[in-house]
């Protein structure tokens, strides 16, 4: 089995209830079983997510984000097979809302605070994300 990470970028559905408790707890069973971990920032309007497992887990779970009408503009990132897991230990974390840290986190890497997911580097990307998530334990 090939290990593949995948990285989007969606922007919320305002239109579509959103629970996060609920979209977590989800998140946790369905990808527990499949073999997945992974991370997800979501900052009130925007999800950034990454997936971890194998090739067909992560594809299939991706595909049926893209479905989900609670997400909009979706935009695939990066996909790519690799050595190991950068969140082994979370079938998802969450990390919610853009606080004064969360924004310094992002501005070691980017010039402002706001994702462009047509411009950003999927590396830097995945710098903040793994920072962030040091930040959460």
């Amino acid at each position: 089995m090939n290990l593949s990470r995948l990285v989007y970028y969606s922007q919320r559905n305002p239109s579509e209830r959103l629970d996060t408790n609920d979209l977590i707890a989800t998140c946790k069973r369905n990808n527990a079983r499949a073999g997945i971990t992974g991370m997800l920032h979501y900052n009130g309007d925007h999800f950034l997510q990454v997936l971890e497992g194998g090739r067909a887990e992560v594809s299939a779970i991706y595909h049926r984000i893209a479905r989900d009408t609670r997400h909009s503009n979706i935009i695939l990132i990066s996909c790519n097979d690799v050595r190991e897991r950068m969140f082994p230990t979370w079938a998802m974390g969450l990390h919610e809302g853009m606080d004064g840290r969360t924004e310094g986190i992002f501005l070691r890497y980017f010039a402002t605070a706001e994702v462009n997911p047509e411009t950003i580097s999927s590396d830097s990307l995945l710098d903040v994300l793994q920072d962030i998530s040091a930040e959460m334990g």
